[in-house]
């Protein structure tokens, strides 16, 4: 009997050669219509308004996010008391914290039945994939969305107890979430993890000994809580990250998400992490996915799981979602290519 896309990625996670390559393809909500219109709209999963995962994929996301509380303008408080102004991506217009201090502020409680409606519904829909729930912008972000990303720099320097402080009443809204998925959701879920990125393109976006300061033992034991509960921990950080990787698996990280190949050296990763951690990602969607031709991407995806796939723990995926001015015949090219092609060998 072959296996359920949910087994390839269980193989892969044992660092177990799968018989076929398990893999992940996420798409911007701007490119779901003409992709709709060749694949059908029922293979696209998740909100209109955010990220949706593609159907055939052998994992599906879904995230738990603070929601808007206010809204005019194409600007929005949330659950925070942050303000945003939509646009091509979220800005901060309004930190929510203007002085490096919690007095009068109450961190808000997320675990209710607004943030988690239909999520047993969506999650039972899809019982032969690999689930993952994900808390969107819970922690690091957070931090730095409630202070002003400037502000909160400083505050590593300057305000250190103000920051533990900030850092342990986030880290309660996550123990609040994680608690109420495993218990209202647990046999559905199969990982559980946080949306923080700490990397840039080229470097962290903290330095390492802050980042082992104030974030790593947070995530300790979040990351305990989340094993304790019989769940995988995703990891999901854009950009380069490769300095904190080794502290990401001493904590309990299983599953490291996007792997992008424009800001790391992604075989170097495979070969120093590539027992440790199981990869999801590491496809250019910066280089050959808007620029190169389908058969450059088609190679490319080839190439990506003969390297990053050998010995299993790896997903292959595109290291971010596809994005508006992507070809339409290369965003099908990948697809076909991981559903299809030799990528599935």
């Amino acid at each position: 009997m072959p296996l359920l896309p949910r087994d390839l990625i269980l193989e892969t996670l044992k660092f177990q050669q799968p018989p076929a390559c398990p893999y992940y393809v996420w798409v911007h909500p701007e490119v779901v219509p003409a992709l709709a219109e060749h694949y059908g709209a029922e293979q696209f999963i998740g909100p209109s308004d955010g990220t949706q995962s593609y159907a055939g994929s052998c994992s599906i996301m879904m995230e738990i996010n603070a929601l808007p509380v206010w809204e005019q303008d194409g600007r929005y408080v949330d659950d925070f008391g942050v303000e945003f102004r939509r646009g091509a991506a979220l800005h901060v217009e309004q930190p929510a914290l203007p002085e490096s201090t919690l007095a009068g502020y109450t961190f808000p409680d997320l675990a209710t039945d607004r943030h988690f409606a239909d999520l047993g519904d969506r999650l039972d829909a899809h019982s032969d994939r690999f689930r993952i729930v994900q808390l969107g912008m819970m922690f690091f972000e957070r931090a730095w969305s409630l202070r002003g990303m400037e502000a909160f720099f400083m505050d590593l320097h300057e305000h250190p107890a103000f920051v533990d402080d900030l850092l342990d009443g986030l880290e309660s809204v996550c123990t609040g979430l994680i608690d109420r998925l495993v218990r209202d959701h647990g046999g559905r879920i199969d990982a559980i993890g946080l949306t923080d990125d700490y990397g840039g393109q080229s470097s962290l976006l903290i330095s390492p000994e802050h980042w082992r300061r104030f974030i790593k033992p947070h995530l300790r034991r979040l990351y305990d809580r989340i094993h304790d509960a019989g769940k995988f921990v995703y990891m999901h950080s854009c950009g380069h990250v490769l300095p904190i990787i080794g502290d990401l698996v001493e904590v309990g990280g299983n599953i490291l998400q996007p792997v992008q190949p424009e800001a790391m050296d992604v075989l170097e990763v495979k070969r120093r992490f590539g027992r440790d951690v199981c990869l999801m990602g590491g496809m250019s969607t910066q280089r050959t996915l808007p620029y190169g031709t389908p058969d450059e991407v088609r190679a490319e995806v080839r190439d990506t799981v003969a390297r990053l796939g050998a010995g299993g723990g790896y997903i292959a995926a595109p290291a971010k979602p596809i994005l508006p001015g992507v070809p339409i015949e290369n965003a099908i090219a990948l697809i076909d290519e991981l559903s299809f092609g030799q990528g599935r060998a």
